[in-house]
C-alpha cells in the first residue's frame, strides 16, 4: 500500500512539474519574443522650388562693349572666337548663345521665355561657369575669361552633337570643320579688346577640349535630372536605449547627386508625438543638418502601442544649382539665349516607418503575460510542494 503512494506521488510529481515549468516557459519566452517589431513602407515625393528667380527681361552687352576671347592652338592654325557676352554691361552675370550662327541684337531688351528643359543644357550650365567646376586649376582675374570660353564652348558643342547631320543651310547650331578644330586644338585664349588691336593672354596650357570640355559635352548627354536626393535606411531592425526610454531606428544616410551640390538638409517627422531625429552620439539634431550627417529616428518608448503607427520621415534638402530660362530679343529672328544664375533648389524625398508595439496604458500585454506566467509559476511550485509534503494515513 505504501509503495503504491509513493509511485503515486511520484507520478503526479513528474506530471505537475514538467506542465508547470513548461507553461511558465512557454510564456517567457512569448515574451521574449513579443519585442517591438518595425516595418518599413517607403514612398518618395519630389517637388523643386526656385530660390532665387531669374529677371524677367536685361539688356543684352557685350563685355567692355566688344572684348572677345580666341581660342588657339600653338601653330594660331585654327582659332575659335567667344564673344564675351552680359546682361546690363555687368560682368558677373554672363550670357550664352544656343544659336551659334545667329546674330544677337546687341543693346536691345531680352525677355524671359521658356524654361530650360534641356537636361544635358542644364547640366552644363550647372557644372562650369557660375559652379567654377569646368576650371578648377584656374584662377585669378582671368579665370573668368576662361571659364566663359570653355563653358560657350561646350554649349555649342553639345548642341551640335545633338543634331550632328545638320548643315549650316539646315540648323543654327552648326559647326563647320574649322571651328571644330578650333575648340578642340585650342591651348592658349587671348583677349582682344573691342578696338581688335589691344590683346592679352588669359591662358596658356593645357588642351582645353581634353581637359574641360570633352568630359562636360560627354556626360551632359548622358545627364537625366539636375539634382537628386537619396534616403535610406541601414536596415529594418531597431534597438533600444541602455535607459529603456527610447526605441532607436536603424542609422539613416542622406546623399545627393551631385554630392557636391547638396549644401545641407531638413528634416520632418510626423505621426507619432515625441519622435525626434538624433545624431549618432544619440544628441538631437539642430533644424538645418550639415551634409554627411547620419541621424536616427528616436521613439518615446511609451508612446509604442500594439496599434500599427506610422512616423512619417521628410527630408527637405537644399542643392546648390543654377536656373536657366531661355530669352528672346525684341526683335524677330536674332540669337536666343540663356541667361544662368546661380541658386538654390529645395528637394523633397519622404519615408514611411511603421513601428508595431505595445500598450503604454494600465497593464500592458507585457505586464499581463509576465503577471500570467507568475501565476502559473506558483501554482506550479504548490502543486510541486502539495505532492512533496509527506501524508499522514489515520490509524
Amino acid at each position: 500500500m505504501e509503495d503504491n503512494n509513493k509511485k503515486g506521488k511520484q507520478g503526479i510529481w513528474d506530471i505537475s512539474v514538467v506542465l508547470s515549468f513548461a507553461v511558465a516557459i512557454f510564456f517567457v519566452a512569448t515574451v521574449a519574443m513579443t519585442g517591438l517589431s518595425v516595418i518599413q513602407k517607403t514612398g518618395v515625393s519630389y517637388a523643386a522650388d526656385v530660390v532665387e528667380e531669374l529677371p524677367n527681361s536685361f539688356t543684352f552687352s557685350l563685355l567692355n562693349n566688344g572684348d572677345r576671347v580666341v581660342g588657339s592652338d600653338t601653330t594660331n592654325a585654327n582659332k575659335f572666337n567667344v564673344p564675351m557676352y552680359v546682361a546690363n554691361n555687368d560682368a558677373s552675370k554672363p550670357i550664352f548663345c544656343v544659336q551659334h550662327h545667329v546674330d544677337p541684337e546687341v543693346g536691345g531688351t531680352y525677355s524671359s521665355g521658356e524654361d530650360i528643359n534641356d537636361y544635358g543644357l542644364l547640366y552644363l550650365l550647372n557644372n562650369s561657369y557660375a559652379n567654377g567646376v569646368a576650371v578648377t586649376n584656374v584662377t585669378g582675374a582671368n579665370a573668368k575669361y576662361v571659364e566663359s570660353w570653355v563653358t560657350q564652348a561646350a554649349i555649342w558643342m553639345y548642341l551640335y552633337e545633338k543634331d550632328s547631320t545638320a548643315t549650316q543651310a539646315t540648323s543654327p547650331n552648326y559647326l563647320s570643320t574649322e571651328e571644330i578644330n578650333g575648340i578642340k586644338g585650342a591651348t592658349k585664349l587671348t583677349m582682344y579688346a573691342a578696338n581688335g588691336t589691344d590683346y592679352a593672354d588669359v591662358y596658356s596650357g593645357a588642351n582645353l577640349y581634353d581637359t574641360y570640355i570633352k568630359k562636360l559635352v560627354a556626360d551632359a548627354k548622358n545627364a537625366t535630372d539636375v539634382a537628386i536626393l537619396s534616403v535610406s535606411k541601414a536596415s529594418d531592425e531597431m534597438s533600444i536605449t541602455d535607459d529603456k526610454k527610447f526605441y532607436l531606428s536603424s542609422l539613416i544616410t542622406v546623399t545627393g547627386d551631385p554630392s557636391s551640390a547638396l549644401k545641407n538638409y531638413k528634416i520632418k517627422l510626423s505621426g507619432i508625438e515625441g519622435a525626434k531625429a538624433v545624431g549618432e552620439d544619440l544628441k538631437e539634431l539642430p533644424e538645418t543638418i550639415p551634409t554627411g550627417t547620419k541621424f536616427y529616428v528616436r521613439i518615446p518608448a511609451d508612446k509604442v502601442t500594439k496599434d500599427v503607427q506610422k512616423v512619417v520621415v521628410t527630408i527637405d534638402a537644399t542643392f546648390s544649382t543654377l536656373e536657366g530660362k531661355y530669352y528672346d530679343a525684341a526683335t524677330a529672328n536674332k540669337q536666343k539665349v540663356v541667361f544662368v544664375k546661380a541658386g538654390e533648389k529645395v528637394i523633397s524625398k519622404g519615408t514611411d516607418v511603421q513601428f508595431v508595439g505595445t500598450d503604454d496604458t494600465g497593464m500592458n500585454t507585457v505586464q499581463t503575460i509576465y503577471f500570467i506566467g507568475l501565476i502559473v509559476l506558483l501554482c506550479g511550485v504548490g502543486i510541486v510542494y502539495a505532492n512533496a509534503k509527506p501524508v499522514q494515513v489515520k490509524q
